[in-house]
């Protein structure tokens, strides 16, 4: 599916929609099945960045340029916006948690993880320890959090006490992290290689290449049903590979360029996503 105005981050949704950024003031919603554009989300708010859904199925979209969030409601044929959040935050990447609460990474500004209630918008919690953008926060099985960042650092969080559990160094700028079947943790680094660390006790169990080049920020590594994962590249590859042999079983080049993001879509597909195209995966 051919695609305008370069890379801006996908988001699907669980009826099969997709949702894609502008650099401008509208968000796409983009039937995945048939590769049409079915409506335009459209506000006087500029460049969305960041996406959740809420339990209600309200979409979330934050606002960058604005620092603001906007909940729209996509139950109804004529979406609205139902509420408005103003925050003091430059979003790069945002997790909607257990309780709706809203986990947010900055940009630029402190580089405070802010934990927001999604209907007042009142900010709960400000996690304090990156220094850099952080690329990605996820909620653990046993509820604590975990993010990465430029910073190099790994963040493990107490998310009701905001206290840092443990703090994971690396070499070089961690851009994705993902928890694997048995617990543990991977986490990715700009030059390619990938960290599995021991989900109890935090050592590094395994360290190896997978890439040529970084594997890229925005969620990029997908753990499939399996067991395996799939990745993708500044070196123009999707993979699909073993984090427990490393055996390397699908190398994938059709986007031909820089393969920005991966997301699963709600029918169990994998969509991908370069600056010229979405291409969906069976």
């Amino acid at each position: 599916m051919s695609i305008v105005n370069g890379y801006q981050r996908i988001f699907p949704l669980p009826n099969g929609d997709l949702v894609r950024a502008t650099p401008k003031f509208s968000i796409e919603v983009w039937d995945s099945k048939n590769g049409l554009l079915k409506k335009n989300l459209v506000s006087n708010y500029y460049k969305p960045i960041v996406f959740g859904l809420l339990s209600s199925g309200d979409l979330i979209a934050g606002y960058s340029f604005n620092k603001t969030l906007l909940i729209w409601d996509l139950s109804q044929k004529n979406e609205k916006i139902k509420r408005i959040i103003q925050t003091d935050e430059f979003f790069w990447c945002l997790t909607v948690l257990a309780n709706d609460d809203l986990a947010i990474g900055q940009q630029s500004n402190n580089f405070d993880i802010v934990i927001r209630d999604s209907m007042s918008g009142q900010m709960k919690k400000r996690l304090v320890g990156h220094s850099k953008i952080v690329y990605q926060i996820l909620l653990m099985p046993n509820g604590n959090l975990v993010s990465c960042s430029l910073d190099t650092k790994v963040i493990i969080w107490d998310l009701n006490s905001g206290v840092i559990i443990k703090s994971l160094a690396h070499p070089s700028s961690v851009y994705s992290i993902a928890i694997l079947n048995n617990g543990n943790l991977i986490s990715s680094l700009n030059d390619g290689s990938v960290n599995i660390w021991n989900k109890k006790t935090w050592i590094l169990e395994k360290s190896f290449k997978v890439h040529s080049s970084s594997i890229c920020w925005n969620s990029y590594l997908l753990v499939l049903s399996n067991g395996d994962l799939a990745s993708g590249s500044y070196d123009g590859t999707i993979k699909v590979w073993n984090p427990y042999t490393q055996a390397i079983k699908l190398v994938l080049d059709s986007h031909k360029s820089i393969v920005y993001q991966l997301a699963f879509t709600s029918f169990g597909n994998i969509v991908t996503s370069s600056a010229n195209n979405l291409l969906f995966w069976k």
